[in-house]
């Protein structure tokens, strides 16, 4: 039911005003070293005998060069979560979650993730594996004023509880992308503009929607969430 990796963000737009993470390459990338195969045939060559030996003394160098390869294999788990809009203090459960997303059918349209408009916040966990193990990141977008860029990744060690209230497990999905596509997803929306306005699909609800939409086998979203 999900769409690919490589959907866009719609129109999400590069800001000035907020930085980019900036730290991607650092989380996803590894640097690795090469010898070119025609160089590394040639010494094994040399070593079969001496006339070969002789012949190639006289060559080029081997070629030896670096590339970044991907540290990430996959996206193990998904987890979608969520908080109050706790900048309401005292009254920051008067709005339950549940009710814009009963609002918006999102159930009986098979939809998965929070409603575009809901108050307070959503965000992701992910367990990605990697050669050596697994790690998990919490994936948060949407708080730039707070931390100069919207786009903010932690590696983290346990998951908020599922409960009714406060910080909250929402639910858990599969994983089905691959880590260069959550990397190339996560560079989309590195540095994207924040709008409160939900019909401008570029709220940290949307950025869970697509990230369900594009890294699990279900749906977060539909045309109907996704005008033109």
């Amino acid at each position: 039911m999900g769409g690919s990796v490589s959907q866009s963000v719609g129109s999400v737009e590069s800001s000035s005003s907020l930085k980019p993470h900036g730290r991607l390459d650092e989380i996803f990338l590894m640097p690795h070293s090469w010898i070119s195969n025609l160089s590394r045939l040639s010494w094994l060559s040399s070593k079969e005998s001496s006339h070969e030996l002789s012949y190639l003394s006289g060559s080029a160098a081997p070629s030896v060069g670096s590339e970044a390869m991907q540290r990430v294999a996959f996206v193990k788990r998904v987890y979608w979560c969520s908080e109050p809009l706790n900048e309401l203090g005292l009254f920051r459960f008067v709005s339950p979650r549940w009710l814009p997303r009963r609002l918006a059918w999102r159930r009986s349209r098979e939809l998965e993730g929070p409603a575009s408009w809901e108050l307070g916040h959503s965000y992701a966990m992910v367990d990605v594996v990697l050669a050596e193990g697994e790690e998990r990141y919490r994936l948060n977008w949407g708080a730039g004023k707070r931390s100069a860029t919207n786009l903010v990744i932690e590696k983290k060690e346990h998951l908020p509880e599922s409960r009714i209230m406060g910080d909250r497990l929402e639910k858990v999905y599969e994983g089905t992308c691959t880590g260069q596509e959550l990397y190339d997803f996560l560079l989309r929306w590195d540095g994207a503009k924040y709008d409160a306005n939900a019909a401008n699909n570029r709220n940290c609800h949307h950025f869970v929607q697509e990230l369900i939409h594009a890294c699990t086998r279900h749906a977060g979203h539909d045309a109907l969430d996704r005008p033109e």
